[in-house]
């Protein structure tokens, strides 16, 4: 199998603390990888370091067999897009030019009827289309959000890596827009990298999870072999019953351990 995005043995250190130590990944074109762990496990910086944001102390990191640090900007622009957990406060304007700012690697001076349309997609799948002429700075946290996600969906790329992407949304936003997600995965061959906090969610629309422990993989693959009650206890202090209810995983924690 041919890898799409590559991470080998990867280090990563803020002064004299090591956050990532001796990461590997590799993900096939399309496929999506739920990225879980509790906090302070390096989730964020696995994030930055696959999109050429964070620079590795040691280890490669690939796109296509390129090392990033040799791919230009517009180039990583076209080809990779980014939802952080925040985004800086908006300026006044609209929802619609917001999304469109997500084709600027594409455009040139105007935008085209190509541009127009892509945009006009991502907000009526993400529900957004009733808010386009509304300004940024009426929306709700999670109307954000899902604006984000619209804008970095609209620019088309071949991988997409997001950064608790439902922390601010209501639950049934969360499952309509991690379906979304996997759905223009998998119609597109667009790789995704996922870091998100809900257990449930990542098991469920992720096509395999990898859980981080202080900068460590602490385990790999499917949801079953990734989270059980061992490995949950060990990395987040919690005893937790695992369960299915309705063919959908459930992780019920119940006490903390001290």
């Amino acid at each position: 199998m041919s890898h799409h995005l590559l991470l080998d043995d990867v280090h990563f250190r803020y002064g004299a603390r090591a956050v990532l130590s001796g990461v590997s990944l590799r993900l096939a074109r399309g496929e999506v990888l739920g990225l879980v762990g509790p906090n302070g496990a390096g989730k964020s910086t696995l994030v930055r370091t696959a999109l050429g944001l964070a620079r590795p102390a040691s280890g490669r990191v690939q796109l296509d067999g390129v090392d990033l640090s040799r791919i230009a900007p517009r180039e990583r622009a076209r080809r990779m897009a980014y939802v952080p957990q925040s985004s800086p406060v908006s300026f006044p304007v609209t929802v619609f030019e917001t999304c469109l700012l997500g084709r600027t690697p594409h455009m040139g001076a105007t935008p085209k009827p190509r541009d127009i349309a892509i945009v006009e997609e991502m907000l009526e799948r993400l529900r957004l289309q009733d808010f386009a002429f509304r300004s940024m700075g009426e929306l709700s946290g999670g109307e954000h959000q899902r604006v984000m996600l619209a804008r970095a969906l609209a620019q088309e790329t071949e991988l997409i890596v997001l950064d608790e992407p439902t922390s601010a949304l209501d639950i049934g936003n969360q499952l309509f827009t991690l379906r979304v997600v996997a759905d223009i995965a998998r119609e597109r061959r667009v790789t995704a990298v996922i870091a998100i906090h809900d257990l449930s969610l990542a098991a469920r629309f992720t096509d395999r999870l990898m859980l981080l422990h202080h900068g460590r993989v602490e385990a790999e693959g499917a949801w079953e072999e990734t989270l059980t009650e061992a490995t949950i206890s060990r990395t987040y202090g919690v005893q937790a019953e695992i369960g299915l209810l309705r063919g959908v995983p459930v992780f019920a924690p119940y006490e903390a351990l001290t």
